[in-house]
């Protein structure tokens, strides 16, 4: 009853004092540590329970598995996977998902597939996770043929899997593929497109520079957009030289007026290579209204490839070199772009 109501004190002291403590017990005091996210108490206490003799059960090892997965303790999910094996567990349906979620989210897809092919029934969840998995490892025509062999296999869509395969078709490129699966999810599926849906397709868009067409959809959709939606569409748009759509997207989402620093150091970045300094100038302006720090001591600046921290004077230097790059001959011109860099940082 403690657990449940999240009053994990009076439930472990009232655990302390029970003098014969059932599996059902042990598994009530874990499960309640686990949905508190008390990873360290969880773990203890499980370590407590295998010192004292008692056995865990399916219930005991899918509460420290999922627990594992998401707080992505990979390591403690592949201890489990063997004692799930030496005792002869695991023959049921929501501990093999487990693994088989586990596995694909820690990238090891061979083994998320071995665990997958064991099984008995292979389900709308263990199918997801392993189209999930292989797309974020960037694989996502097998995702694509994961996909097809669920719909063989007379195995309902939802909008889970929906988006799964959408994001595989991102990390991976597919732009055509993306677009036949986002209507088809609506004409054939009958599942209405949520966020994430869209979202899904504005990465993929941006991350091929269409940005203009993940502009189209974020238009066209009958929900707000997010400001993450956003903030991809201003990157796009400064790698790919989009000024036009990048300064409607950044309009939009200073609107919003969010509390996240990186949204305007992205704003930032787009204005300075688009050498728009009266916007960067109220931009900052704006920060300064809103306490938020225009330029901390380290900044992070994004390429297409990595993310590097580097100190307030690299982050002007690496501005003025978007900045200067048509006219780097003419001394006068870029000691001119410079002050303005300069006046708009308030410097």
């Amino acid at each position: 009853m403690y657990s449940r109501c999240r009053r994990m004190r009076s439930a472990y002291l009232l655990f302390r004092t029970c003098s014969i403590r059932s599996i059902a017990t042990w598994n009530s005091l874990l499960a309640g540590f686990a949905f508190m996210d008390q990873v360290e108490e969880a773990s203890a206490l499980f370590r407590e329970m295998t010192d004292s003799g008692v056995c865990p059960n399916d219930v005991t090892v899918l509460t420290m598995l999922s627990l594992s997965t998401r707080f992505e303790h990979f390591c403690h999910g592949r201890e489990l996977h063997c004692y799930i094996l030496k005792h002869g567990l695991g023959d049921t349906n929501l501990l093999q998902n487990s693994l088989v979620d586990m596995y694909s989210k820690s990238k090891q897809m061979a083994a998320a597939r071995r665990v997958f092919n064991r099984m008995q029934c292979q389900d709308r969840n263990a199918y997801t996770s392993l189209i999930l998995g292989y797309g974020m490892q960037r694989e996502g025509h097998i995702s694509l043929k994961l996909f097809d062999e669920m719909i063989a296999n007379t195995i309902e869509v939802d909008h889970v899997t929906m988006v799964a395969v959408l994001s595989a078709c991102s990390h991976s490129g597919l732009v055509t593929q993306g677009q036949r699966l986002f209507t088809k999810m609506v004409a054939v599926f009958g599942i209405a497109p949520r966020v994430e849906h869209f979202s899904c397709m504005v990465d993929l868009y941006c991350r091929e520079g269409l940005v203009r067409m993940a502009e189209e959809i974020i238009d066209k959709m009958p929900c707000q957009p997010t400001a993450a939606m956003l903030a991809t569409v201003i990157e796009a748009c400064r790698i790919h030289c989009k000024t036009d759509i990048g300064d409607r997207a950044a309009k939009r989402l200073l609107e919003m007026r969010t509390n996240n620093p990186g949204h305007y150091k992205l704003i930032a970045n787009l204005y300075i290579s688009a050498k728009r300094w009266p916007e960067l100038a109220k931009l900052r302006s704006l920060m300064s209204t809103m306490k938020l720090d225009m330029i901390p001591t380290h900044s992070l600046l994004e390429s297409e490839n990595d993310i590097c921290p580097i100190e307030r004077d690299d982050f002007l230097n690496h501005g003025m070199h978007h900045c200067l790059s048509d006219d780097m001959t003419d001394t006068d011109s870029s000691s001119s772009e410079e002050m303005k860099c300069n006046e708009a940082f308030g410097g």
